[in-house]
């Protein structure tokens, strides 16, 4: 965990979309902690007010989906603080759905907010820190968008998606100094897993029991061996975040122990093998 006795974003403007639990909730704790000025934002306002409280921040209310409401967010903030200078979008959502079974429903409900929703948010808020000298503009992606996963083709090609538009961003928005670069877990216990053998701790965190048959599979394709955390994927955005990676853009750094050198385990049944 980063020092927090030497504060990275004193006096800095952050705006952390998804942050009504899991990474965002984690990320936006770990700014206001390096003294930033942290608006949160999502959909379930009741947990963006308790965070809010807790950071001394500021909740709105925004589907990341919504190119108007995402638009209003910056305005909003930049009226507000005159500036904006981190904007993470950790807002998403999985459907687990093998190829031969997705249909329409499940492939716009996954990439409106992960594909669509997140290049609106970077046109947004990059233009924004391009009015008042740059910035650090930071897309929470997957490990799943790296290696190759069974069974989230949506999920996955919509964040291997934005991985690339990521790359694109920061050559685009480079000579106004924006910084665009991605984070992608592997897995992480958040409550979005939906997978057995996890208590609850708060909004972002979750015990798991490691004899649990999810972990099992991810402890034996991680390197390090062990379950990353909400609180490692925080750190990492507060580096994206701090003048620590003043000099790095459209990098995709994966935050998964190692996972994506060996391979997912599969999230569904395991492929039809030919005889």
């Amino acid at each position: 965990m980063a020092d927090p006795s030497t504060p990275l974003l004193a006096g800095k403007v952050a705006v952390v979309l998804g942050a009504s639990s899991g990474i965002g909730w984690a990320t936006a704790e770990r700014f206001a902690e390096h003294g930033a000025k942290v608006v949160v934002a999502a959909r379930r306002l009741e947990n963006l007010e308790k965070l809010a409280a807790r950071v001394d921040g500021v909740a709105v209310q925004c589907d990341g989906s919504d190119f108007g409401q995402l638009e209003a967010l910056a305005q909003t903030t930049l009226e507000r603080f005159g500036s904006i200078d981190v904007a993470v979008n950790s807002a998403g959502l999985n459907r687990p759905c093998p190829i031969k079974d997705i249909t329409p429903e499940v492939m716009h409900e996954v990439a409106d907010i992960q594909f669509f929703g997140a290049t609106y948010f970077m046109r947004h808020f990059a233009n924004a820190m391009a009015e008042t000298g740059g910035g650090s503009l930071i897309n929470v992606t997957s490990a799943t968008a790296i290696a190759v996963p069974v069974s989230l083709a949506p999920y996955a090609g919509a964040k291997a998606g934005i991985n690339f538009i990521t790359k694109v961003a920061a050559r685009e928005y480079g000579p106004d100094q924006v910084r665009v670069n991605a984070l992608a877990p592997s897995f992480v216990p958040t409550a979005m897993n939906g997978f057995g053998g996890m208590t609850p701790v708060d909004e972002a965190r979750v015990e798991i029991n490691e004899e649990a048959p999810i972990a099992q599979a991810f402890l034996d394709e991680t390197p390090i061996a062990r379950v990353i955390t909400v609180d490692e994927c925080a750190d990492v955005a507060l580096f994206l975040a701090s003048d620590l990676s003043s000099s790095m853009t459209g990098q995709v750094i994966p935050v998964d122990g190692g996972n994506h050198l060996c391979r997912l385990p599969n999230f569904g049944p395991a492929p039809r093998r030919r005889n």
